[in-house]
């Protein structure tokens, strides 16, 4: 009973947050009109919000496929604009495939772009690799999930410069500052990792992470009593909202119990400074969907932008969702 209890409270929860919804659709780089999106993420500048997401295709390397345009894989990344967070209008390329020489080691695949503002730059964090030859990859081999890049501008919309590799940091990584000058990326390697990075020798070609890794959340779930455990963790947002930071991450969950549908997750983490002591959220799931990002919304609430994984209209579209902070610290979810 209380299975199905919890399995309706989901419903319901869904229900609130697919009404938010939109109707994004795009061509760039495609066959046909998509609205399936995949991590997506949210940026505000004054008020205009900007958007960018793994387009597809979301493929993997395949051989049989490396004589298709973009060999196989996703396009680029591309950049979109809104007023309004429903009407969304085409922008620019930020990075396509087909403009980069052969032997660029970030030609393809392109998951889990993110744009961070920090210390008055701008950041493009993103995954991906070279499939035409294991050399032309920074490791010399094509990565299981890709490689971390960054590259910076002066604005949101670009030109994105001297984009590297971030050597130690892998598929999902995304960043993070103290508000002190010190920057840090947030790393999934099943668990979550966090760790200072210097970013002052972009221009020269130069990134480096400083230090040694923290493991600040772990996908073990016994340390809140919780005996559902993930597969793995991944898709992490660091948000400080006041003088708390937030650590969102995406939960991969095969339990029989519930339908598949209900298999990915988003779980929140908090702490008062960067490397923690980080404190999981006792409720383990905070709602249905994953890999978000953070942004102010038009009445200066935090939303969520993600992508929907229940069944229906909504499902696999870009989501919006406004979200706060109750009495007690804790991430509450915010209908409308």
């Amino acid at each position: 009973m209380m299975k199905l209890l919890a399995a309706g409270m989901v419903l319901i929860a869904n229900a609130a947050l697919a009404c938010l919804a939109s109707d994004f659709t795009y061509t760039e780089g495609q066959t046909a009109p998509r609205s399936e999106v995949r991590d997506p993420c949210i940026v505000r500048e004054g008020d205009t919000y900007y958007l960018v997401f793994t387009m597809w295709p979301f493929r993997n390397r395949e051989e049989k496929r490396l004589g298709e345009p973009d060999q196989g894989g996703s396009p680029g990344i591309a950049l979109y604009a809104s007023k309004n967070l429903k009407s969304w209008q085409f922008e620019r390329w930020l990075v396509k495939s087909s403009d980069l020489p052969e032997n660029c080691p970030y030609k393809n695949r392109f998951w889990a772009p993110e744009i961070h503002k920090l210390g008055g730059k701008c950041y493009l964090i993103f995954t991906a690799d070279n499939w035409l030859k294991k050399e032309y990859n920074p490791a010399r081999t094509w990565g299981t999930a890709g490689w971390a890049f960054v590259g910076v501008a002066d604005k949101i919309t670009g030109p994105y410069e001297h984009i590297t590799w971030i050597r130690g940091a892998g598929c999902d990584t995304t960043l993070f500052g103290d508000g002190a000058g010190r920057t840090y990326a947030c790393i999934p390697r099943g668990n979550i990792d966090v760790q200072e990075i210097d970013l002052t020798r972009l221009a020269q070609g130069a990134v480096q992470l400083l230090g040694q890794p923290q493991r600040i959340v772990t996908a073990d779930n016994r340390d809140i009593g919780v005996a559902a455990k993930p597969e793995y963790l991944e898709g992490p947002w660091v948000e400080k909202i006041g003088a708390k930071y937030c650590l969102f991450y995406a939960e991969i969950y095969r339990d029989k119990a519930f339908p598949d549908w209900l298999g990915y997750w988003t779980g929140v983490a908090y702490a008062d400074q960067p490397l923690g002591p980080w404190r999981k959220d006792p409720r383990g799931k905070l709602f249905p969907g994953g890999h978000l990002a953070v942004f102010d919304g038009p009445d200066g609430r935090k939303c969520f932008s993600y992508r929907g994984e229940t069944p229906g209209p909504a499902h696999g579209k870009l989501g919006i969702a406004p979200f706060a902070l109750d009495g007690q610290g804790r991430v509450q979810v915010e209908a409308r």
